[in-house]
């Protein structure tokens, strides 16, 4: 699909020491009645049928999940809908409220010879709005064999690099496990839906070649449309494995990335913004950039850089800049201490008065540094030569990739530099 990029295999997150079975949300908590204790907890589930790690040759019977207390018949987000989440899922999953419990259903049924993982979603809150502490899942099977798997990871957006809450998971698994190359039809779909942080997690999964898709289902049908945020990636998962696979998602995308406007920060810099973000990593070898036209003798483009470049060089004039105050300052008050030796303090005091000490710059933050390799709609135009005031310029642009990989972007925008801007 295009705009999708495959990510590999990432350790550097401890994503196993993250998940476990739940995921700890807020509770939003409500008085008890008038002269009776506060309820301050959310509904914990106390029973299920089938029980976790039950094998149940032929199970075709709704799904009972029963708590210690009466629950709402209303869910976080107004209804049940999507408080109980089956995978493998073979059709739309049915939800309905039964006092102290959920019975779950499932169109098309539960199919002989699989392992279903059930996860009650931390949406289901008491009569005092008191809500679930974390998810809750429990794995039965159907007859297959329940083999100790885990596939998981993490979930993030490409261009701000924070959790995707909610995003969608899909595993399918192609052909028989084990067999490269094969053809056979997708045989089974799994998915699993991001916490808070970010983290999804398949267990008991069976062993196999399997084809992964996360996304933001925001219309919530289930599946991705082609302007909804994805990523996309491979696995093997063999007996008894551990897989951890994460995902950076980004809107896909047909288009490159064209001109908005440039702004002319000094006589020597450019700041050409585009339509799209682009990839503060990618060289820009194959990128171009030239003022016209030549009847005016335009300066000559010396450099193109990313913003995270730019930033470096402001740094690096800054800290000589500092360093140049500093000696000054340091001969002044040797100058000062000289006046006031040799009794003429009046010239010493009229010196001291002028004498300024320096500000060290700011230290960038780690939360700076962090932000200075995202995406960005920016580069910067460095040229050798002053630009003439009030005289308008040409910029052209070309060989620009696009976030999305998209090659061909650039375009054409005037330049012109105010005769109030300064040096």
């Amino acid at each position: 699909m295009s705009g999708t990029r495959t990510w590999s295999t990432r350790t550097t997150r401890n994503v196993l020491g993250m998940m476990g079975l739940c995921s700890i949300w807020a509770c939003a908590n409500q008085g008890g009645p008038p002269g009776g204790p506060r309820d301050l907890t959310g509904p914990q589930v106390v029973e299920t049928f089938p029980d976790t790690f039950a094998v149940l040759v032929g199970f075709d019977d709704e799904i009972r999940i029963d708590f210690n207390e009466r629950i709402s018949e209303r869910g976080v987000q107004g209804t049940l809908d999507g408080a109980v989440t089956i995978s493998p899922q073979s059709g739309e999953v049915r939800v309905r409220h039964a006092n102290r419990g959920l019975r779950v259903t499932m169109e098309g049924g539960f199919q002989p010879d699989q392992v279903y993982r059930v996860t009650v979603q931390p949406v289901v809150q008491d009569l005092f709005r008191n809500v679930m502490a974390s998810a809750f899942e429990f794995i039965f099977s159907t007859g297959a064999e329940m083999t100790p798997t885990v596939l998981a990871g993490t979930i993030v957006d490409r261009i701000t690099e924070e959790p995707v809450e909610g995003a969608r998971v899909t595993a399918r698994v192609e052909g028989s496990p084990g067999v490269q190359g094969s053809d056979d039809p997708l045989v089974a779909t799994h998915f699993a839906i991001a916490d808070s942080r970010g983290v999804y997690a398949f267990r008991y999964v069976p062993p196999g070649r399997y084809d992964m898709t996360a996304f933001v289902d925001q219309n919530r049908d289930g599946e991705h449309n082609g302007l909804e945020a994805i990523g996309v990636g491979r696995a093997e998962l063999n007996p008894a494995d551990t897989i951890l696979l994460d995902f950076m998602l980004l809107v896909p995308d047909t288009t490159p990335a064209m001109i908005q406007l440039v702004d002319v920060l000094d006589s020597l810099t450019l700041a050409v913004e585009f339509d799209d973000f682009l990839d503060t990593t990618l060289e820009l070898g194959g990128v171009s950039a030239f003022l016209g036209p030549d009847s005016l003798g335009p300066p000559e483009v010396i450099a193109i850089i990313h913003q995270r470049e730019y930033i470096a060089r402001l740094e690096v004039i800054q800290d000589s800049v500092y360093v140049a105050d500093s000696i000054r300052f340091e001969e002044e008050q040797e100058q000062i201490e000289l006046l006031r030796s040799a009794g003429d303090s009046i010239a010493a005091d009229e010196l001291q008065s002028e004498s300024r000490a320096p500000r060290r710059p700011a230290e960038a933050t780690e939360r700076d540094l962090r932000a200075r390799d995202l995406p960005k709609r920016l580069l910067y135009v460095l040229l050798a030569d002053t630009l003439a005031t009030d005289q308008p310029y040409e910029l052209s642009v070309a060989g620009v990739t696009n976030i999305n990989g998209l090659p061909g972007g650039g375009g054409v925008a005037e330049v012109l530099r105010e005769a109030s801007q300064r040096e």
